[in-house]
């Protein structure tokens, strides 16, 4: 099952201010401003045409003969480049080329109907995307390098776990950015499994994003009939001496929300975000946020749902290839 790329932004559009009983001691944040447009660079990065043609290819991207151990590819395939083959509607290898490192393929990145999860016909090239044998002694490594777009947008990370079509247990760690100095570099452990017709993920590591550390655990539940997701996101803001903590559930039920969510700036309350089906933001001591407060609510609010999506884009290719 796909993730949804915004699970939260049914709830977003359902946010209103109101007033409720003060909190006591509160806290806000001093540049929310420069929180918010830092964090953001991260959704500005996983929605560049490199990186949504990333995630197309990844559960187009099995290599024949690939293994879950090394050397994951064999011989034959070695250097190969993969380009999409119309007729066939799937990637197919063409003839070995020097330019390719010696442990790797090549796929070609086009542009991206995300819907279908297709390149679009007739295809463009994009960029193009090395998977790479970074094996070591006993452990299995899969690395991915990918390069395209304007401006020149990098996905750089490391694999390893076990791998089956519908579960994973796996690391990645690595970074995406481009050739304006944006970046956000994340070490992550992601799990999957299947439970009563459910699928289960949780994503948990830490991150930076443009001077911003994150520690995270995101968990979600995608049934048939509702969404559950459940996070702990901290922020912390190393120039200001600042953490902002975003914790709590959210569950999407038809396209109707319920959240229960708290924000905390250095451990005090700053806002909370919860009801069912119109969701009510309460900021410190019911004073109205700001804009840019408001702003930064929106970020991180979205954040966790990147985040999930991130880590299932970048474990597709091990799941493909190191599948077993």
């Amino acid at each position: 099952m796909r993730l949804p790329r915004s699970i939260v932004g049914i709830a977003l559009v359902a946010l209103l201010a109101a007033c409720g009983e003060p909190f006591g001691p509160t806290a806000r944040p001093l540049l929310p401003g420069h929180l918010a447009d830092s964090l953001a660079t991260f959704t500005t990065l996983t929605q560049t045409q490199t990186f949504l043609s990333f995630r197309v290819l990844g559960p187009l991207s099995d290599v024949p003969g690939a293994s879950n151990t090394a050397p994951i590819f064999p011989d034959s395939m070695l250097q190969r480049i993969f380009f999409w083959d119309e007729p066939s509607n799937r990637y197919t290898a063409g003839p070995a080329d020097a330019q390719v490192p010696a442990t790797a393929v090549r796929f070609v990145l086009y542009t991206p109907d995300t819907v279908a999860g297709l390149p679009i016909e007739p295809t463009v090239q994009v960029g193009e995307a090395d998977l790479l044998d970074a094996s070591v002694t006993d452990t299995t490594r899969l690395r991915v390098f990918a390069t395209g777009g304007t401006p020149m947008t990098t996905i750089d990370f490391t694999m390893r776990g076990r791998f089956a079509p519908d579960s994973l247990s796996a690391t990645f760690d690595g970074c995406l950015f481009d050739a304006l100095a944006r970046s956000a570099c994340l070490t992550d452990s992601i799990v999957q499994r299947v439970d009563n017709g459910d699928t289960i993920v949780t994503v948990a590591g830490t991150g930076s994003v443009t001077g911003q550390f994150l520690t995270y655990t995101v968990g979600i539940r995608l049934g048939a009939s509702q969404i559950v997701q459940a996070v702990d996101l901290v922020v912390e803001e190393p120039e200001l001496g600042e953490t902002v903590r975003f914790f709590g559930t959210l569950v999407v039920q038809g396209s109707t929300p319920a959240a229960n969510i708290g924000i905390t700036v250095n451990g005090l309350p700053f806002a909370t975000i919860t009801g069912q089906g119109t969701l009510t933001i309460r900021g410190p001591n019911n004073q109205p946020l700001s804009e840019a407060e408001y702003a930064l609510l929106s970020v991180l609010f979205e954040l966790p749902g990147r985040l999930l999506d991130t880590g299932r884009a970048l474990a597709r290719p091990g799941q493909r290839n190191l599948g077993g």
